[in-house]
């Protein structure tokens, strides 16, 4: 009698083992499916924040390299007035006069730089040479 209480005590150990394995087993499945949820998620949000960006970009108008290519070459020197204080540039864009202190940015980002014998006109990271044809 005593043989077979000791044999059910240990085979119910040896079932209470195997349950504590499939336990177990469930418990680490059940954590990496939350983290396999959880990383989805987070892509997911990532992959929002990005279309976000990219929606945000294209609302901004930007100036393409022509635009700004086309409009330095519109612009013509007027004059270069030089003093004690420094140089004033005057140039035309199409039907407007525009004045600019050298060395200064000024009215549509422009930015002018007076050489010896030209106007270095600069926007936006480009640039434009205009040479001062006349010298008092």
């Amino acid at each position: 009698m005593m043989t077979i209480m000791t044999t059910c005590l240990v085979m119910s150990m040896g079932s209470v083992q195997a349950t504590e394995a499939t336990l177990a087993q469930l418990r680490t499945s059940e954590l990496q499916e939350r983290l396999a949820q959880t990383e989805a998620k987070r892509l997911q949000l990532e992959l929002q924040m990005a279309q976000a960006r990219h929606a945000m970009q294209q609302l901004r108008p930007t100036p393409t390299l022509t635009q700004i290519e086309q409009e330095l070459a519109a612009t013509e020197l007027v004059s270069v007035v030089t003093d004690a204080t420094g140089s004033v540039v005057v140039l035309r864009y199409r039907d407007e006069l525009i004045r600019l202190r050298a060395e200064q940015l000024g009215a549509y980002d422009l930015f002018a730089e007076v050489h010896p014998d030209k106007v270095r006109l600069k926007r936006l990271g480009y640039f434009r040479d205009l040479p001062m044809t006349e010298l008092w």
